[in-house]
């Protein structure tokens, strides 16, 4: 609402001040104003009802009042409630809007004691000079007057009074169901600010620093209440705003997680939100696993039901943003049923993963573990679903040999940013000039028809631009050859031994591992891009065999450590120039490996334990736990008999009552048997 210039601060209502103050604070939603204008602009009968909503803390009510700047300006009466301020009755409705009446026009007649009819008749004659928005904000705490309010107050009101419900959730039960409410009501969903908006919203509290408000954008993900609580750590310029932001977290958190679990009223729900909020993604089966207790279908139904739950494609999910400030809140506050809560988690996908052989499984078992550097590269909340690789073939091609002169004509230092919102921590990914240049004369579209067009893919989004490539080498006899001269490969695949070469010469139909040769992006900077192929990876450790990587670039070198990998000895080279060394790595996952690799990541239970849980269950003897723990190790009958001091014939009569015992056929069985308990 415009103020006049000429009325000075003592003579403005406190309603004038707070309306200025929020206008000049009112930022982006361009696209819900244009809708609003459209709203009560409109000739269209059919166009009676707007459902606004998001979750808490988006800006609905902010919203609300800039619409009613809107309305005023436009002659149309805005009649704005809250759902919390008036008993939820015919008769708590009909008298607060009768106040507001009051208060917004001077002539309101009360023609009998009947407050709905007195709001109704009053609401009629206004309505023959004006158009009317009447306005509920928390409008999800209007469950017990809703259908009232759809089918005795909208349904018999003036063609000149629209509505406007803002609320948490999208309006249900006969608004969507039935198809004369769903075509006379429409639907808009309230976002997270962008980056430029953030930018915008944040230069109201003096914060102009372009990496501060990059920082604050990532913490909030634009999120405007969480912006709002976060700028407010400037208010001690002598420390670093990095500091302040990491120093604030837990109470910002905490903040937002007591304003956004108000719509969670019993204890029962609260602990499974808490359980929903540990897991990345989650379904019935999940929940009831960690909680060690089944959810029955009705308190899930009831967890599904919340505002900030979305379903995914295969399960369901909450809100990045309030999970993370639930999991931060609840590790404050119990720091041993988080712990308790995360080992179940970790457990539950193990256990899912060796029986599945599931990417989403292992991928989910690896969030699980609580590795920051980990989730923060391979999880990206903000990742782009709609992103997708698509199969290098002959009709594609020319799309690689366009990516790399792109590539060639526009190279430049690389630098991206990982962060997690838990700890406020970032992973700064770095890769020079000199070694991007150099990467591209090691690589191009013949290195791709050398190794067979398969070996690549394009990371498209939805539009099917390229986003950018991946390579990845199968290891067979025909690729062998190749790996052997290349370079970066020919540093570990030339140092092998005969007996080696004939272990990964496998036929082409069949791989004996994989080589990661490259991920490389259009725009450097894309993060999400970046995560996604990450993500993507997580297949190749169900594939059954080698992974060798070789890099100079530390970010890549940490993240293999994390993952297990181990450093290969002799198999440095200076391919990428003498100021960059690059290590090889590799990983053995082949046969049953898997389970043994996986096992060691867990915490559930220590070794002793794992022990005592293998000697009750089949009965081992001591001497037939010794053996059982070396043939975990992966020693041969040889190798057991000389570290035991036992001949060679003992230790076959001893692995053959162990396997007796374990009702197993072979060593393979036997250490599946034995990782599905442990």
């Amino acid at each position: 609402m415009e103020v006049n210039k000429n009325i000075t601060t003592e003579q403005k209502s406190m309603n004038d001040i707070i309306t200025e103050i929020e206008k000049d604070f009112f930022i982006g939603r361009k696209h819900e104003i244009e809708v609003f204008q459209q709203f009560i602009q409109s000739d269209n009968p059919y166009e009676k009802v707007l459902s606004i909503y998001g979750t808490g803390g988006i800006g609905k009510t902010y919203l609300l009042s800039k619409y009613s700047s809107i309305a005023e300006e436009n002659g149309v009466l805005f009649l704005k409630l809250d759902s919390e301020d008036f008993p939820h009755t015919p008769s708590g409705f009909a008298e607060y809007l009768l106040t507001l009446l009051e208060l917004k026009t001077s002539n309101v007649t009360y023609h009998n004691q009947n407050n709905l009819q007195n709001c109704f008749e009053n609401l009629e004659d206004l309505a023959i000079e004006r158009r009317i928005i009447i306005a509920i904000d928390t409008y999800e705490k209007m469950d017990d007057l809703d259908r009232w309010f759809r089918q005795l107050f909208v349904r018999h009101a003036d063609s000149s009074i629209f509505f406007i419900l803002a609320g948490r959730q999208a309006l249900k039960g006969e608004w969507k169901e039935s198809p004369a409410w769903r075509r006379i009501t429409k639907q808009l969903e309230l976002k997270d600010f962008s980056l430029a908006q953030t930018s915008s919203y944040l230069s109201h509290y003096g914060i102009k620093n372009k990496h501060h408000i990059k920082s604050l954008w990532q913490f909030t993900e634009g999120h405007p209440l969480t912006l709002s609580l976060a700028a407010i750590t400037d208010e001690k310029p002598e420390i670093d705003p990095a500091d302040q932001l990491t120093e604030n977290i837990p109470q910002i958190l905490m903040e937002l997680t007591r304003r956004w679990l108000l719509e969670v009223k019993s204890e029962n729900l609260h602990n499974l939100v808490e359980a929903a909020a540990i897991l990345h993604h989650f379904d019935q089966q999940s929940l009831s696993s960690i909680l060690n207790r089944e959810v029955s279908l009705s308190k899930f139904h009831e967890l599904t039901s919340l505002s900030f739950i979305k379903p995914t494609r295969s399960d369901w999910a909450m809100h990045d943003l309030i999970r993370d400030a639930i999991r931060v809140e609840l590790k404050h506050r119990n720091p041993e049923r988080f712990k308790a809560l995360s080992e179940r988690s970790a457990a539950f996908y193990y256990h899912k993963t060796i029986s599945t052989r599931s990417r989403h499984d292992i991928a989910q078992f690896f969030y699980h573990l609580g590795d920051e550097f980990i989730q923060s590269a391979f999880f990206q909340d903000s990742i782009d679903t709609t992103m997708y690789f698509e199969q290098v073939e002959s009709y594609n091609f020319h799309e690689v040999t366009d990516f790399f002169e792109y590539k060639k004509g526009n190279v430049s230092t690389s630098d991206v940013q990982f962060y997690n919102r838990g700890t406020n921590n970032s992973y700064h990914f770095h890769a020079s000039l000199q070694h991007n240049q150099k990467e591209l004369e090691l690589m191009n579209a013949e290195y791709i028809e050398k190794m067979g067009k398969h070996v690549a893919r394009i990371l498209k989004n939805e539009y099917g631009e390229t986003l950018g490539l991946s390579i990845l080498v199968p290891i067979n006899e025909n690729t062998l050859p190749h790996l052997t001269k290349e370079p970066v490969s020919r540093a570990f695949f030339s140092r092998l031994t005969e007996s080696e070469k004939k272990e990964f010469a496998v036929p082409e139909d069949r791989n004996a591992g994989w080589f990661i040769r490259m991920l490389d992006y259009v725009d450097s900077s894309n993060t999400e891009a970046r995560s996604f192929s990450l993500y993507n990876l997580f297949p190749l450790l169900l594939s059954g065999g080698k992974i060798i990587v070789s890099t100079p670039l530390p970010f890549f070198q940490h993240l293999l450590k994390n993952f297990g990998f181990q450093e290969v000895p002799d198999a440095l080279h200076y391919d990428y120039g003498e100021n960059y060394p690059s290590s090889t790595y590799i990983l053995d996952v082949s046969g049953p490996k898997l389970a043994v690799y996986l096992k060691q990541f867990t915490s559930k239970d220590s070794v002793s334990n794992q022990i005592e849980m293998i000697t009750s269950t089949f009965a081992f003897t001591d001497r037939e736990v010794d053996i059982v723990k070396l043939i975990l190790d992966e020693k041969s009958n040889a190798e057991i008999a000389s570290q035991l001091y036992i001949a060679e014939v003992t230790v076959k009569k001893h692995i053959t009552r162990i396997l007796s015992k374990a009702e197993a056929r072979n060593r393979t069985q036997l250490i599946k048997r034995i990782m599905e308990i442990i």
